[in-house]
């Protein structure tokens, strides 16, 4: 007969997976806030900063890991989940990220925006966009600078 494509089960599998991680994204809120605005001061240019990183759930991907290996692995696995989970305390918004400083720039970039350092009606978001085992880790800066 012709050539025929075969289609093996592992094959399906994974499409299936993918199809999976594919449609299973989320946005999630953390943090918004907002000043009051005052034009009394001057000419308001508005502006807008946004900075994202890739960030990593850890519990998740030691789920996904634990589904592709032995009985003895899980329980190492589950080992090294538990060591990792003891420097993820405090207060946190979003996954950990594979950069601990992505953020750390937005001071310099307002200021590049707005010289004169004069702000109104500063808005800020922290949001995520969730996929199975990693993110979207996002901060959008929005405002008025007074010239």
């Amino acid at each position: 007969m012709g050539n025929r494509i075969r289609v093996s089960r592992v094959s399906t599998w994974a499409w299936g997976i993918a199809a999976l991680f594919a449609a299973s994204g989320c946005a999630e809120f953390h943090h918004y806030q907002l000043s009051d605005i005052d034009s009394s001061e001057g000419r308001l240019v508005p502006f807008e900063l946004q900075v994202d990183e890739t960030g990593l759930d850890v519990n998740e991907a030691f789920g996904v890991a634990k589904l592709a290996v032995d009985e003895n692995s899980k329980k190492r696995l589950t080992g090294v989940e538990s060591a990792v989970a003891f420097f993820q305390v405090g207060p946190s918004t979003g996954d950990a990220t594979f950069d601990d400083h992505w953020a750390d720039n937005l001071v310099a970039a307002l200021h590049e925006r707005c010289s004169s350092g004069r702000m109104t009606g500063v808005t800020t978001v922290r949001e995520s966009t969730d996929y199975p085992v990693v993110s979207g880790e996002i901060v959008t800066i929005k405002g008025y600078c007074v010239r």
